[in-house]
């Protein structure tokens, strides 16, 4: 109920389109109801009175069949006016919802994306909000109400001409409620499992299609169709399950209350003809016929619309799951950097608490500085550089920059003060100019420009017919990993930070790209405090620092001539990739 209840809230933007929906149910549900009572004059009134007679029917028939034809073309109105302000305000609760699970979506930790399938992600922002759409506020909402009142509307009809007959089918009631607490306790279950798998396929259709090139490389189309089949296989057999027990809801339930209620009514009527009591006319047994068979109709369909209840449930809880996660906290105080100063004292990180990545880490990197980064894989290079954007926090020890520590400033305005260029490039759906700028309105295009030009892709621009407006596709897929490495590095120029990262920015691209980048560099990083992270140790020998890492601690450190002076990690590595290239030329 409480998921319910927080669905049902994001009406109140909608009020006057929900309320104005209820309200033309209502009177559909007048007019629907109205028409029995019509025929029933018909019946009484005129055809049975004509007949008994010989007399014409004259222009009461006309008159009756006017009012009846009025009400059935009101009760279509009505309910085609509803349908569309209802519509018109599940939309917009839908996208107030989309909204926030975005927004949201931007304010969580990296380390949340780190632990989640970005299937699953998106999974919630597009199926579980639709299934919101479609199965609680047009379906459920709706029919619900328009049947409730449906149900109270016809009990009162039948009240109204005959108590006691309304009282006995008062039974239905009961019988209603103990199957819908049974429904919903099995059927809840049912539902959240079935949404959790669907996710998991989603995830598993991303993974197979980011890596389609790496899966039909290696051959590994078998064994991604068994992991996908796993999964699939475990969402079949839920369903069937469901499915029984949906079937039951909508068909045996509601057709053994369909067959109680004509038992009621032949019982009752039956008894009155034995004890000589009935005195009833055929338009009023018409009447009351009607009635029960359209009592049957939204009982059957309320049964029916749970279903989608908790369909709808199983989404909203995993919608609400998502927007209820702790964002990443935001100081208020913003860091103003002058200088570019970095300082890591005593620094220890995990991502988990049982395992270290970084351990003691110390060291200062002056303003204007090259500091790189080396060590084999998983030695914690990345690590600290997560740390530096913060997004994670070191367990131990401080991070300054210029003498500020970033744990007291807003995450913002500490990442304000850093450009990034990553190994794998990330380019958005857009130009050239877009992913420069990324529509900052303080970069101008001349900015971009010279960005570009600064970075050495003067040349690069001149193959594009329309220059820095040249259309990107999604990740940039059309362009070679030379131009999305300049195009990610003219983006971090155009920034102008303080703090300059480049995540082996140069080890995915051909030598006489990475040269002109290198001489870029020199020329740009003048007054920028540049970190970098590479394998290729012939792209770091002039940098003023050089962090040797292993097993995420600091094992040498010096520049280039000291640390082959200690013969020592480093040097081994220097001598191993010298070799390597002694080789390949």
């Amino acid at each position: 109920m409480r998921t319910v209840k927080r669905l049902l809230s994001y009406m109140k933007y909608f009020k006057w389109q929900f309320g104005m929906g209820i309200a033309l149910l209502l009177f559909s549900t007048v007019t629907d109801l109205g028409a029995p009572i019509i025929a029933q004059r018909i019946i009484d009134n005129v055809i049975t009175p004509a007949a008994a007679t010989g007399v014409a029917f004259g222009d009461t028939l006309m008159q009756l069949i006017v009012i009846y034809a009025l009400l059935m073309i009101s009760t279509a109105a009505f309910r085609y006016l509803s349908q569309i302000t209802r519509m018109k305000a599940a939309n917009g609760s839908v996208k107030i919802i989309r909204d926030q699970v975005y927004e949201k979506v931007q304010k969580l930790p990296v380390e949340y994306f780190d632990n989640l399938p970005a299937g699953k992600v998106v999974a919630r922002i597009t199926n579980d909000t639709e299934s919101l759409r479609q199965q609680f506020y047009v379906n459920a909402i709706g029919q619900i109400l328009m049947n409730v009142m449906y149900v109270i509307g016809t009990f009162i009809a039948i009240m109204l001409f005959n108590q006691i007959l309304g009282l006995i089918l008062l039974v239905l009631i009961p019988i209603m409620y103990f199957w819908s607490k049974f429904y919903t306790k099995f059927a809840g279950v049912y539902n959240r499992r079935e949404r959790d798998l669907n996710s998991d396929i989603n995830a598993k259709f991303n993974e197979s299609i980011q890596g389609m090139a790496i899966i039909q490389a290696f051959e590994q189309e078998e064994k991604m169709d068994k992991e996908f089949s796993k999964i699939n296989d475990e969402w079949y057999d839920v369903m069937k399950k469901y499915v029984i027990l949906d079937a039951s809801s909508q068909f045996t339930v509601a057709d053994f209350l369909r067959r109680i209620t004509l038992l009621i009514l032949m019982v009752y009527f039956s008894t009155q003809y034995i004890n000589g009591t009935l005195g009833i006319s055929v338009g009023m047994l018409y009447l009351f016929s009607d009635y029960i068979t359209r009592l049957y109709e939204p009982i059957k369909g309320t049964i029916q619309q749970m279903t989608f209840v908790q369909q709808a449930i199983a989404a909203g809880d995993r919608v609400f799951e998502l927007i209820d996660q702790e964002s990443e906290e935001n100081a208020v105080d913003k860091m103003t950097v002058t200088n570019g100063q970095v300082k890591f004292s005593n620094v220890g990180f995990g991502y988990t608490e049982e395992k270290k990545v970084l351990k003691d880490i110390q060291f200062t990197a002056e303003p204007g500085q090259t500091v790189a980064l080396v060590g084999h894989t998983g030695s914690g290079k990345s690590s600290i550089m997560n740390l530096l954007f913060r997004f994670y926090d070191p367990q131990e020890g401080i991070i300054e920059i210029d003498g500020q520590n970033t744990k007291l400033y807003s995450r913002q305005s500490v990442r304000e003060q850093m450009g990034i260029v990553l190994q794998d490039p990330f380019l958005f759906t857009g130009t050239i100019l877009s992913n420069i700028t990324l529509d900052n309105p303080k970069i101008s295009r001349e900015t971009a420009m010279k960005a570009l030009k600064d970075v050495g892709g003067e040349d690069m621009l001149s193959k594009f017919e329309k220059g820095l407006d040249e259309p990107v596709v999604e990740k940039g897929n059309t362009l070679s990993s030379g131009q999305r490495q300049l195009i990610s590095f003219a983006r971090a120029l155009a920034f102008n930070p303080k703090i300059l990262i480049l995540d082996e920015a140069t080890s995915s691209i051909d030598t006489e790209t990475e040269d002109i980048i290198q001489h870029a560099m020199q020329v740009l990083k003048e007054g920028r405090t540049t970190f970098i992270i590479a394998h290729r140790l012939s792209t770091i020998q002039h940098a003023d620092q050089i962090l040797v890492l292993d097993q995420g601690e600091i094992v040498e450190e010096g520049d280039h001539m000291s640390l082959l002076a200690q013969a020592g990690a480093y040097a081994e590595m220097y001598q191993m990739q010298k070799k390597g290239q002694k080789m390949d030329a």
